[in-house]
């Protein structure tokens, strides 16, 4: 290994206990202390560490938090009850998302410290000769670089600007943000102008993942909170189903197919069964309770902070937070009309009959708490850890999920029918939603749905559907140039959130914030267009 000689304030301010699934993000590690294990355990922690960006404000605890503003964005959401605590809403509502304000260094300065985080891993062991490296540090450096492809993916989809009907940036197309590698240095760092697409995708986020694979091929994740080879296949499959897209390249669409396949194998992972998604101790908020995630992440108890974490926003059983029960998020009434009667999935939000299901609590009060305090449509697909919906230091003590296996089939699928295979996507996605989601032996059939561009639209809503609430689809909508609407007769969303836009929003473009501008000067006149305010919510 090579000697440290500089490690950044950030590296030190989590220390690695037993496993990952009991690190306490608040406990520092002196300069001794700091190791390869530590640095390494160092990353899990810090992606759920409440209050990441100094900022201290609702919306400040990492990547549940960054997963919940893309969300908010996608317009499946909608707010009901005291929108004043929505602490999403300028997400939601395309509020104040420009680089001078706070909520734009939550993606932008959590991606670039944790990447900075595992460029520390990388740079401490010594490549030359891998073949001599032991299998913990095999293993060790495999986890860095599949965090790093991970990051610089993520801030890609998030950052480039792609054209829309409301804002224009020709001299920005094509571009992705900085790229920063252990070589770089604090000169390089203040004048790094934004990388090309292509640039990341080759030179950092698919070679980042071919070590990583190599690296961790014959390793064995001992839980769900260790990366995998699966994972770093399923890494793969979001990575070049993008780049199909992108290029309109059928090669890439085959390939994502293909590593979409490798994840469900290599995995052994199998879809969730409708007992274990509406557990109503622990649907949503556990890795061991199924056997559906690929990779999640753990919030010990230790760490929970009241308002500060996933649960406290999105569950609305708990008994602990406002943001939860009186800004209670509800998905979009249109997409809800649109879930078949015979798909269990439907039960994860509140049917305007409650009566129409015997929804399953947490509460001993659910079912008068579900009829008289929640509004329609509330989702209940969150539930707190334990089913502790009273005490927020246990039921706030929740399990992020990052990868589910779900995920792969809806890649296999859509990239089978974009490479060219309209019909061999429409039976992936038959197979799947007849197998896992519909009730009592009903047949999902989607065959009427022959063309391509309706096949994609029928696979998106039923992966709308799927992932809501967690993190995924804004990415898809982003990338497949689709619309979102808000606002229309019967919308259950407030007034300010009802915006519609023809094709992808202007939003999903995330602006760079003012902090970075200003200590990097090459990006300063490259930044996204502020898109706040410009659309119009609907007045009906």
């Amino acid at each position: 290994m090579k000697n440290i000689l500089k490690i950044s304030a950030a590296a030190f301010s989590i220390l690695l206990g037993s496993c990952i699934k009991d690190v306490t993000p608040t406990e520092i590690a002196t300069e001794d202390q700091v190791t390869l294990e530590t640095l390494v355990g160092g990353i899990p922690a810090a992606l759920v560490k409440p209050g990441s960006t100094g900022y201290n404000l609702a919306w400040d605890f990492a990547l549940p938090a960054i997963h919940l503003a893309t969300e908010s964005m996608t317009g499946d959401i909608a707010i009901t009850g005291n929108i004043g605590y929505d602490w999403f809403q300028q997400w939601g509502a395309n509020d104040a998302l420009g680089p001078e304000y706070a909520v734009g260094a939550l993606p932008w300065n959590n991606y670039y410290t944790w990447i900075m985080m595992a460029n520390n891993v990388i740079s401490l062991i010594d490549e030359t000769d891998i073949a001599t490296l032991g299998a913990k540090e095999r293993s060790y450096l495999g986890f860095a670089y599949a965090y790093r492809a991970m990051f610089y993916l993520d801030l890609v989809r998030l950052y480039e600007f792609k054209e829309n009907t409301v804002t224009r940036a020709d001299d920005l197309l094509g571009l992705g943000v900085p790229i920063v590698l252990p070589e770089t240095t604090e000169a390089q760092a203040k004048n790094n102008p934004r990388a090309t697409v292509d640039e990341i995708y080759d030179s950092v986020i698919f070679p980042d993942l071919e070590k990583a694979g190599k690296l961790l091929e014959n390793f064995t994740a001992p839980d769900k909170y260790t990366i995998s080879l699966a994972l770093v296949y399923g890494l793969k499959a979001r990575a070049y189903l993008e780049r199909g897209t992108d290029k309109n390249d059928a090669a890439a669409y085959r390939s994502a197919a293909e590593y979409a396949r490798k994840a469900i194998t290599a995995s052994g992972r199998t879809p969730l069964t409708q007992e274990e998604w509406e557990d109503p101790a622990n649907g949503f908020n556990n890795a061991e309770s199924n056997n559906a995630w690929i990779w999640g992440l753990a919030l010990p108890s230790e760490s929970v902070a009241n308002l500060f974490c996933f649960t406290a926003h999105m569950s609305t059983e708990n008994a602990w937070s406002a943001y939860g029960n009186d800004a209670c998020r509800c998905i979009n009434s249109n997409l809800y009309n649109s879930i078949d009667l015979r798909d269990f999935r439907r039960h994860s939000w509140l049917d305007p009959d409650r009566g129409s299901y015997s929804y399953k609590s947490c509460r001993p009060d659910g079912k008068e708490y579900f009829a008289e305090k929640l509004a329609d449509y509330v989702n209940i697909k969150f539930r707190p850890a334990q089913g502790a919906y009273k005490d927020f230091k246990v039921g706030g003590a929740a399990d992020h999920c990052c990868m589910r296996v779900e995920e792969m089939y809806f890649i296999e699928a859509e990239a089978t029918a974009q490479a060219g295979d309209v019909q061999g996507g429409i039976r992936l996605l038959n197979e799947f939603m007849t197998k896992y989601r519909m009730m009592d032996g009903a047949v999902y059939d989607c065959s009427a749905q022959s063309t391509l561009k309706s096949f994609v639209n029928e696979l998106m809503l039923q992966k709308r559907i799927e992932f809501w609430g967690e993190g995924i689809v804004m990415f898809d909508m982003k990338r497949l140039d689709m619309s979102s609407k808000r606002g229309y007769v019967g919308t259950n969303a407030p007034a300010s959130y009802r915006l519609n836009v023809d094709g992808r929003a202007p939003y999903w473009n995330f602006v760079i914030s003012r902090g970075e501008t200003q200590n990097n000067t090459a990006i300063a006149k490259q930044n996204n267009p502020d898109p706040s305010g410009l659309v119009e919510p609907w007045k009906g």
